[in-house]
């Protein structure tokens, strides 16, 4: 598959999940609260269902594009969310995230738009 525009939500994609398989392990490792393991176990989850999903549209499945644009599009109001909170903290990590969240949904947008798929398994 040699889609440029395909290879941009595949790899962020790929990307977050790795970063919530982290974190979560990270909080793990920190050995928190019981709560604490119950979030860290989603975290690593659902990190590595996204880069699940990714590798889905890596191999040609076309409706999991449509799960990379829906994870996107969560991620989006995650971040808008986080930005209107008083914590200084979360403010700047979600405003150094914002700019790859918002290349996945445009590129992703843009990919299933364009039939980004289809045209990779055509040959085009």
């Amino acid at each position: 598959m040699r889609r440029p525009l395909l290879a941009v939500p595949i790899a962020l994609t790929l990307a977050a999940g790795a970063v919530f398989v982290v974190v979560g392990m990270a909080a793990i490792a920190a050995r928190s609260t019981t709560f604490a393991w119950g979030i860290a176990a989603m975290l690593v989850i659902y990190g590595l269902g996204l880069i699940g999903i990714a590798l889905l549209v890596l191999r040609g499945h076309r409706w999991a594009l449509g799960l990379i644009v829906a994870s996107a599009l969560l991620h989006a109001c995650a971040v808008a969310s986080f930005l209107t909170s008083s914590d200084r903290t979360q403010v700047v990590i979600m405003a150094v995230a914002a700019p790859f969240v918002l290349a996945t949904v445009i590129t992703s947008v843009l990919a299933v738009g364009r039939g980004e798929l289809e045209r990779a398994e055509s040959g085009l």
